[in-house]
């Protein structure tokens, strides 16, 4: 997306379906402290909408006066629904050549003219074609749609210093954690928006793997078509069904293309990450162990108020607030399948 030289203890903003998170950091990249975290409900983000609503700018004012949070710099983090992402094949070229491929790539699949879209890409390390093909991975936005959120965040005084996809935030925070050479494995990541699932496959070196899709309710399903196993929400699985089956195709895809792929447990991650039965329905369909990412993790609660909740809500807002580049950290084990 866009950045501008980093700065300590940047304001983290999250744009969600229906809220925004707002967090900042305290305290050295090393040992990170919650210094403010608060949630401004009753937004209702259309990255179509070019107007600001003036009742949820004031709405902000008031949350960063009363909730603890300090100067006027900022970070944002945009949902799935208003990012394009898109795995696409380019020619091996030279650093200015690829940008400028992956523009174009951009121009070609939203139909909109280059001066009206902000793109950028991520390598991806498996999907290296040979020869005279590489593999990246495309994510653009409209202008509008930042320009729509840039106009929010001035408007109650801040200034953005940094933008990003939400769902690769959080994925670059828990790859920065997995890294390390004693990590050395393949692990899936999936963030849960409202409406949207991000699944990614990596390993220490990097992506292998990326996927965003829409995901359906399954509630209306047969639930005896199919047992689910796992009792103990096995009533909440069959929403996640059809998502899990969705999950499910990816890894084999990836598992075709690059033998030996296959992750050895899944993290998740997003606002929906701990809903009732989206354990149960992966390790059913995919047979995958699940570990949820939780903020605490990271990053320290202990000086304010924790959210309600699971604080795993909190990891793109977590994710947005840190450095780029934060030290390998002991990975949380809680298990929730």
């Amino acid at each position: 997306m866009f950045k501008s030289p980093s700065q300590r203890n940047l304001i983290a903003v999250e744009f969600g379906s229906s809220s925004l998170r707002l967090l900042q950091l305290a305290g050295n990249s090393g040992q990170p402290v919650v210094q403010a975290a608060c949630a401004v409900s009753g937004m209702h983000w259309n990255s179509h909408d070019t107007n600001v609503d003036e009742g949820t700018v004031r709405r902000l004012k008031d949350a960063l006066r009363g909730g603890g949070f300090s100067g006027r710099a900022c970070a944002f983090a945009l949902p799935s629904k208003s990012v394009f992402t898109e795995c696409i094949e380019v020619p091996t070229l030279s650093t200015d050549e690829l940008k400028e491929s992956v523009w174009w790539s951009a121009v070609e699949r939203l139909g909109a003219d280059r001066s009206d879209i902000v793109a950028g890409h991520v390598p991806i390390r498996a999907g290296t074609l040979g020869g005279t093909r590489s593999e990246v991975l495309l994510v653009a936005a409209r202008k509008a749609t930042v320009n729509r959120a840039l106009a929010l965040l001035t408007g109650a005084g801040l200034e953005p210093r940094r933008a990003e996809l939400g769902a690769l935030a959080s994925l670059r925070m828990v790859w920065n954690q997995m890294k390390a050479p004693a990590a050395g494995t393949n692990f899936a990541f999936l963030h849960l928006e409202s409406d949207h699932a991000t699944l990614a496959v990596l390993n220490q070196h990097g992506l292998l793997f990326h996927r965003a899709f829409a995901w359906e309710s399954s509630a209306d399903i047969n639930p005896d078509a199919i047992p689910v196993a796992g009792a103990e929400d096995e009533s909440h699985a069959w929403r996640w069904r059809q998502m899990a089956e969705e999950i499910l195709l990816c890894l084999r895809h990836v598992e075709r293309r690059a033998g030996g792929a296959w992750p050895e447990f899944m993290l998740l991650s997003g606002s929906l990450a701990d809903e009732p039965g989206v354990a149960t329905a992966i390790r059913s369909v995919c047979g995958a162990e699940t570990r949820l990412v939780e903020s605490q993790t990271f990053v320290d609660w202990s000086k304010v108020s924790r959210p309600a909740g699971s604080l795993a809500a909190w990891d793109t807002a977590v994710a947005a607030a840190l450095p780029c580049e934060i030290s390998p950290v002991a990975l949380s084990a809680r298990r929730v399948a």
